[in-house]
């Protein structure tokens, strides 16, 4: 039987502080062997900053544990698109993943106007290993197939690419209980089964057109495991508000973010800057801890910002926040004004 996520967690917040600010809606994070990291950023979203997209190296500050030096460049000038006219909330897509495997490291990237591809970092620029249609999301290697796997929440499906071969679709995801697409965001390989844990987001219910944006089915979000060899799906996880970023901690406990508590105050297109949530109710996110043996859910942090993306490092986990036009005007819980902007927060482990 799956996890079901009860309506009160039990809380054990851990401490957590911000180690970068002012990013540019920041997604996928990789760790490297010398403890550097990766960090993909979708870009501004603004329209005069098309090509905003970016990946920068973060070096461990030698002298403060957990901190780390100004990021070098990696890549710049890649798109960045703003979904708002479309969706009617935050969505800001581009580069949204990098992932590492047999010497070489990967970055996805969704483009809907030159084709969406995986960028090879060992070449400056990046050069485009394969490419595909519709959104790249998250990335990983999977070492006993010796092939990179990718989900692409627009048609539902986990895809693979090999080196030489044409893109290859695994498995088409089923639509949800309430007839929703599924909507897979990240997924994450599970050493224990051969498997993934793939997200599922789930879709828009489009039934009631005054909450266009916004008409999502409550805590309908799941995590399941993917067999590639098979096909076979498991669903590990049930009940999860809008489920993001999915990371396996040491111990063995599945870790979820979940974007948002609730959704209100869509960017309609008469949107004209004011002050709105945009979809999702922002800083209402959360880190939970699950265990699949017995079914323990904890609540490891909480009053996140749209959090979309884990990466864990030695005795913590790094998340990704701040999804959005850059700079526009945000309300807070204490009823203040703020500018969004992306960040990466270090939680403890």
């Amino acid at each position: 039987m799956p996890i079901q996520i009860p309506a009160q967690p039990n809380e054990t917040l851990r401490p957590s502080t911000l180690i970068a600010e002012g990013l540019l809606n920041p997604r996928g994070v990789c760790v490297q062997v010398d403890g550097s990291l990766l960090l993909a950023e979708a870009g501004s979203g603004l329209p005069q900053q098309t090509f905003s997209g970016r990946i920068t190296r973060w070096r461990p500050d030698p002298h403060v544990p957990g901190a780390y030096l100004p990021p070098e460049v990696v890549a710049d000038g890649l798109r960045a698109m703003n979904m708002q006219a479309r969706m009617l909330r935050d969505e800001i897509m581009g580069l949204s993943d990098i992932a590492c495997g047999e010497g070489r490291c990967l970055a996805s990237q969704t483009d809907y106007v030159d084709g969406s591809r995986l960028l090879d970092l060992q070449y400056t620029p990046p050069e485009p290993v394969f490419h595909s249609r519709g959104n790249l999301n998250a990335l990983c290697y999977h070492p006993s197939r010796h092939s990179w796997l990718a989900v692409k929440p627009d048609t539902n499906q986990l895809v693979e690419f090999v080196i030489g071969q044409d893109e290859r679709v695994l498995v088409q995801l089923p639509e949800l209980a309430q007839g929703q697409e599924a909507v897979p965001v990240t997924l994450v390989y599970e050493p224990a089964t051969d498997a993934v844990l793939i997200s599922l987001f789930s879709g828009e219910l489009r039934g009631d057109p005054s909450r266009r944006g916004i008409d999502f089915a409550d805590k309908a979000g799941q995590v399941i495991r993917v067999h590639p060899d098979s096909g076979q799906i498991e669903r590990l996880i049930s009940g999860l508000q809008l489920p993001t970023g999915v990371a396996l901690c040491p111990r063995g406990n599945v870790l979820v973010l979940e974007l948002c508590d609730s959704l209100q105050q869509p960017l309609l297109p008469d949107w004209n800057g004011e002050v709105r949530h945009g979809g999702f109710t922002r800083f209402s996110g959360r880190l939970l801890s699950c265990n699949l043996q017995t079914a323990q859910v904890d609540v490891l942090a909480r009053n996140l910002d749209t959090p979309s993306n884990l990466c864990v490092v030695q005795h913590a986990v790094l998340v990704s926040e701040g999804m959005g036009l850059i700079g526009r005007p945000l309300p807070t819980p204490d009823h203040q004004i703020v500018p969004l902007s992306g960040r990466l927060r270090r939680v403890s482990l």
